[in-house]
């Protein structure tokens, strides 16, 4: 399954479906930060999820 995986600051935050859904997410993020120097980076990795039994 094709995912998403959202990273901020290096640290893992989640994982989406879709890019534009993991974009909306970073931009939520975004929303939330106070201080404009202090600001965060955001990046987004695409990826295959595989369930191992």
């Amino acid at each position: 399954m094709e995912r998403f995986y959202i990273f901020k600051d290096g640290m893992h935050q989640g994982s989406t479906a879709t890019k534009e859904s993991a974009v909306d997410l970073i931009r939520q993020y975004q929303k939330q930060e106070t201080h404009p120097i202090l600001r965060a980076e955001f990046s987004i990795i695409k990826g295959e999820e595989e369930f191992i039994p």
